[in-house]
């Protein structure tokens, strides 16, 4: 069952000011916009009308999915148990995750990066600080960049290109910046055109390497 909140009066009336956020036990249905400087945890679903957007200073949490007719707003992180769904722009300060899918009608934008449990989609561009990963693999967008790469260590140790580096990569001393340069710009791009990759991982390790700034998903 769905509990409605039709102003921001009514909005207030959630915050939990000991723990700088606004929380609701169950499913919230909100019919105005949200603009509010602390953060929103919802144990359900969270709905915002059609044309309206929710903006939050802190992270956005929910145990089911998240849904706006505009556009979603974090200063910190955006979590969501179930999928993550924006008619405009979803963005935020840290990292994005959901349970099932991510859909933006514009942009999507994170400084760090955004894991889904099934497929990322944006209208415009898809940019993050950290990596970008889809457990479906399906990622579609005009334009997509990243800034480190997605997975765990272990994995990239034992890819053929870059074998090479294995300890280097390992040895958790070494940050993602120092790892970014131990191969040569030829190596780089040797690493590259392995046609072991997938699409989307050949494009975020251009970007890591500093071959490329963005990439565009495959035209067919």
């Amino acid at each position: 069952m769905w509990t409605e909140i039709k102003t921001i009066e009514e909005f207030e009336k959630l915050l939990e000011p000991d723990k700088n956020r606004y929380f609701f036990d169950g499913s919230l249905k909100i019919l105005c916009n949200i603009n509010v400087k602390f953060s929103i945890e919802i144990t359900k679903s969270l709905w915002i009308k059609a044309g309206g957007g929710i903006k939050a200073g802190g992270w956005i949490e929910a145990g089911g999915g998240i849904k706006a007719g505009e556009w979603i707003e974090a200063g910190e992180w955006i979590k969501a148990g179930g999928a993550i769904k924006a008619g405009g722009g979803i963005e935020a300060g840290g990292w994005i995750e959901a349970g099932r899918g991510i859909k933006a009608g514009e942009w999507i934008e994170t400084g760090e990066w955004i894991k889904a449990g099934g497929a990322i989609k944006a209208g415009g561009g898809i940019e993050a600080g950290g990596g970008i990963f889809s457990f479906t693999f399906e990622i579609s967008a005009k334009w997509i960049s990243s800034k480190i790469l997605p997975f765990w260590r272990q994995y990239w140790a034992e890819m053929p290109p870059l074998k090479k580096w294995r300890k280097d990569i390992l040895n958790h001393n070494n940050c993602w910046d120092k790892l970014r340069g131990l191969p040569t710009k030829d190596e780089a791009l040797e690493i590259c055109q392995w046609d072991g990759w997938h699409w989307i991982l050949r494009g975020q390790l251009g970007c890591f390497f500093g071959l490329i700034d963005k990439f565009e998903p495959p035209k067919n």
